[in-house]
C-alpha cells in the first residue's frame, strides 16, 4: 500500500465520521500544511455528500438527550428536549403578553393625553384689560375671547361729558402712532373681530388708552386730548 493510499484512505473515514475523537482532531491539524490530504478530504465530500442528500433525516429516540447527559454528569439537571421547548415557548408567551400590555397601556395613555388636551382647546381663554386712571373705578373694560376671536370695548363708569367724546387707542412700539379702535359714549359696547398674524400678537400685548376728544372723535388720525384711562391685557381664565 502506497502512501497515496495511506492518504484517500485516511481521508475517507474522515469525511465518513468514523475515527475516534484524537484521529480527527490530527486529521484537522494536517490538513492545512498536507496539500495532498486536504485534497482527498475535498474529493471525498465531493463523492459522499450527494448520497447524504439522498437520505431521509433520522431523529433521535427522546431518551438519548437525558441519556448523554447523564453520562457527562448532568443527570441531576437532565431535561427533555421537549420540555425545554415547552420552557422557552412559555417564557415567550410571557413576553408577547407583556409586550402587548405595555402597548395597549401605553396606547390608552397616548389617548388620554390628546382627550385631555382637546378639552382644554376647547376651554376659552379670555383676556381682559381695566382702563381707569390711578385707583379709580374702571372706566373702560377690555375683554378677548380666543374662542370667539372677537375683542369687546365697554364703557362702564366713564362720566359723561357735554360735546365730547372718548375715543380708544392702541399704542405699541411697532405702531408709528395710536390706532383709533373707535368713539364710545356712556353704556357702549363695541364687538370687534380680530385679525390673525402678527397683528394679533401686537394686539395683545399693546397698551390701550382713551383720549377725550370732540364730539364725534378725534379731527385727525390720532390723539388730540387728554389721555384720561390705560390699561393692558392680562389672562382672565386658564
Amino acid at each position: 500500500m502506497t502512501e497515496l493510499d495511506d492518504i484517500d484512505g485516511l481521508a475517507a473515514e474522515y469525511v465518513l465520521g468514523t475515527l475516534n475523537r484524537e484521529e480527527r482532531l490530527g486529521v484537522d491539524g494536517r490538513l492545512a500544511a498536507e496539500p495532498a490530504l486536504k485534497t482527498a478530504v475535498e474529493a471525498w465530500q465531493r463523492r459522499l455528500t450527494p448520497l447524504a442528500d439522498t437520505l431521509a433525516p433520522v431523529l433521535p429516540p427522546p431518551h438519548l438527550y437525558n441519556k448523554i447527559r447523564a453520562q457527562i454528569g448532568l443527570s441531576a439537571h437532565v431535561v427533555s428536549l421537549k420540555a425545554r421547548e415547552n420552557q422557552l415557548t412559555r417564557r415567550g408567551n410571557r413576553w408577547r403578553n407583556a409586550t402587548a400590555a405595555m402597548t395597549a397601556m401605553a396606547a390608552s395613555l397616548a389617548g388620554l393625553v390628546a382627550i385631555r388636551e382637546q378639552q382644554f382647546k376647547q376651554i376659552p381663554t379670555q383676556f381682559v384689560a381695566v382702563l381707569q386712571a390711578g385707583d379709580d373705578k374702571p372706566a373702560f373694560l377690555m375683554t378677548v375671547d380666543t374662542r370667539t376671536h372677537n375683542y369687546v370695548i365697554t364703557a362702564v363708569t366713564a362720566p359723561k361729558k357735554a360735546e365730547k367724546s372718548y375715543e380708544v387707542w392702541m399704542v405699541h412700539d411697532q405702531l408709528p402712532k395710536p390706532k383709533s379702535l373707535g368713539v364710545m359714549s356712556e353704556g357702549d359696547m363695541h364687538v370687534t373681530p380680530m385679525v390673525d398674524g402678527p397683528d394679533t400678537d401686537m394686539f395683545m400685548n399693546a397698551t390701550f388708552a382713551v383720549s377725550l376728544e370732540p364730539e364725534g372723535g378725534s379731527p385727525t388720525d390720532g390723539p388730540t386730548g387728554p389721555v384720561l384711562f390705560t390699561g393692558k391685557l392680562m389672562k382672565a381664565t386658564p
